[in-house]
């Protein structure tokens, strides 16, 4: 895929090249906001994200060979209609810089200056969504950001669907943060099975809630404890198997994701999904009213979804 064309594939000098084709310091890193606000009078902000766009780049290579600029200007024509990778080793923690898949959607323009060396400033980089790559964002602890069913202003953003009453409903959790008291709104969901009645009720089963959030991957937290069942899970419509990690153990060849613990243990990690490109995401719980033989009960409760940036 074109993505294995790296414009910038060490750290260092390039032998072969006699330059560096990584770009001189004090450029501009920046991920622009897609976040559409609108505050009615006498209330809190309304925003929705509009945009699958990612992080753009300004590069300037000051005072470098005429192979580098010349490759600078290569890579602009062969992928104006394409992209390729460009890896950031400044803009990053540890030995491996971070991958983004885009193009030059600015022209390098090459100046003779002295001795004969050249400069190409200001060359605008940008991301282009829903590519392969072939590193994936690594950084969890610091390029990754918590998305709850409820935002600050209290407004619901976790989409939820029930097929009986009670269904899906919010509750407020105390948790523990950075060595603080803290609280959390999850979304609940009893996970009651069909009753022929009287009354007679379909259950929950075939309830569900769902995110969609704009970045790379994901981590799905839910409430893991004795009252907590089972559930499916989907991303962009497909659904997903017990495939990778998954609440502390390895399991395979299943399609149903179980909650349930011995003991209340609060937000577990049940599904990950670190390899997937920028773009438009839907993650779905969906609940089958089934438990495992321990479980005194078959709820599901959404915590959380770590979304990478």
């Amino acid at each position: 895929m074109p993505a294995t064309d790296i414009l910038n594939a060490q750290l260092g000098w390039d032998q072969n090249l006699g330059d560096s084709m990584n770009p001189s310091y004090g450029f501009t890193r920046k991920r622009p906001t897609n976040l559409l606000k609108k505050k009615p009078a006498g209330s809190t902000p309304w925003s929705r994200e509009t945009e699958n766009t990612g992080h753009v780049f300004e590069l300037s290579w000051i005072g470098r060979t005429l192979a580098c600029a010349q490759k600078l200007k290569w890579y602009y024509e062969q992928y104006e209609d394409g992209f390729f990778t460009y890896i950031d080793w400044d803009g990053t923690f540890g030995e491996k810089g971070r991958h983004y898949v885009g193009n030059f959607v600015t022209e390098p323009n090459l100046v003779l200056t002295a001795n004969n060396l050249w400069d190409v400033q200001n060359v605008l980089f940008e991301e282009v969504p829903t590519v392969g790559m072939v590193q994936y964002p690594w950084d969890w602890d610091r390029e990754a950001i918590y998305r709850y069913a409820f935002n600050d202003f209290g407004d619901q953003k976790l989409a939820t669907f029930s097929n009986a009453s009670p269904g899906w409903a919010p509750n407020v959790r105390a948790m523990r943060g950075a060595g603080n008291a803290v609280t959390v709104t999850t979304m609940d969901n009893p996970g009651a099975a069909a009753t022929a009645g009287p009354p007679a009720s379909p259950g929950n089963a075939g309830d569900w809630a769902c995110y969609e959030y704009r970045g790379y991957g994901f981590k799905l937290y839910l409430m893991a404890g004795p009252e907590f069942g089972q559930c499916g899970i989907s991303v962009d419509g497909v659904p997903v198997s017990v495939a990778d990690w998954v609440h502390r153990s390895w399991m395979y060849a299943t399609a149903t994701f179980d909650c349930y613990a011995a003991a209340d243990e609060g937000p577990q990690l049940i599904y990950s999904a670190p390899n997937m490109p920028l773009d438009f995401h839907r993650v779905q719980v969906s609940v089958l009213a089934t438990k495992n033989a321990s479980a005194t009960a078959a709820a599901i409760s959404w915590h959380s979804l770590v979304v990478m940036r």
